[in-house]
């Protein structure tokens, strides 16, 4: 997998998991949408991320990286299981706020850099609405609706994922939206699992994640979050705010870098870049630091590292 990229395999072991309902995890949503949806929400993933540490017999995750949803999820995990891993590593802050469901979903601001992108969103909606008036008060809601019936479903998918693969990145990759729109195992779940959460609110009360940083302070650990200038995905502010209150809430180690020129996507290589030497910076910090002696004897291929 392409995330590997982002730590050293010479020091880390990297775990990378596919999430309920997508992937290789079973049943896929392309083959099974409701079911996939059963007790899927954020607390049933943080559950099973403990469950993998413990079922791999790690200790303790070195590094926990998120991106996007990710960066959601690893902070949702960091603040359930604070004494489960050391360092935080987020691109593309997304804190699930009102505003940041709408700005991207429903109040059309993404359309000033995107007009194409949105037009089109939008456009597939009312080409199928037997009631449009109401269904622009909630086109999350609309989209929900289509992706769970057969008739529309796949066309619901591609209109949603192009939207949104649309203005990932500071250019349009053609080839690769084709390629994501090509494959039904990962378009289906992309598009029903991003509806369904952005819905519910990641399934968290309103500021849940700013609200209990203080478990993430408290444990002492280290936070990189970096994030594209130019991501009309997950807005620059969210980053901004995030650091901001790790900062004010006394955390000892918080950097925050925005890559000027980079988007949302994760293979922008300014991005990449950030990435990557952010988990060297970890590396190391592990072999030059005191408490390197806590981990005598541990290979240093079984620094574990996990990958949201």
């Amino acid at each position: 997998m392409k995330s590997r990229q982002f730590f050293d395999p010479k020091f880390y072991r990297i775990i990378i998991l596919d999430q309920r309902g997508c992937g290789r995890s079973t049943p896929n949503a392309a083959d099974d949408w409701e079911l996939s949806l059963f007790e899927n929400n954020t607390q049933k993933l943080v559950s099973d991320l403990e469950k993998l540490r413990q079922h791999l017999s790690v200790e303790q995750f070195y590094v926990v990286l998120g991106g996007s949803w990710g960066s959601t999820l690893a902070l949702a995990y960091a603040e359930a299981h604070p004494s489960s891993m050391k360092h935080l590593v987020l691109r593309g802050v997304f804190l699930f706020s009102p505003d940041e469901v709408d700005a991207l979903f429903q109040n059309g601001s993404t359309s000033g850099q995107n007009p194409e992108a949105w037009e089109k969103y939008v456009q597939f909606i009312e080409d199928t609405s037997d009631d449009i008036n109401a269904e622009r008060t909630n086109y999350l809601g609309a989209y929900f609706k289509r992706l769970r019936d057969d008739k529309y479903r796949v066309a619901a998918a591609s209109a949603f994922v192009g939207y949104e693969l649309s203005i990932s990145k500071s250019f349009i990759d053609i080839a690769a939206i084709i390629e994501d729109l090509s494959c039904p195992s990962r378009l289906i779940p992309f598009a029903l699992f991003e509806v369904v959460y952005m819905l519910n609110a990641g399934f968290m009360r309103r500021g849940q994640l700013l609200d209990e940083l203080s478990q993430i302070i408290d444990a002492g650990h280290s936070v990189s979050i970096i994030h594209g200038r130019a991501d009309y995905v997950c807005q620059p502010k969210a980053a901004y705010i995030l650091s901001q209150a790790l900062k004010k809430g006394g955390a000892k180690s918080v950097n925050l870098e925005f890559v000027a020129g980079a988007g949302h996507s994760d293979s922008e290589p300014g991005l990449q870049c950030a990435i990557v030497e952010a988990t060297d910076r970890l590396k190391d910090a592990f072999l030059e630091s005191s408490f390197e002696s806590s981990f005598k004897g541990m290979p240093l291929s079984r620094i574990n590292s996990l990958n949201l």
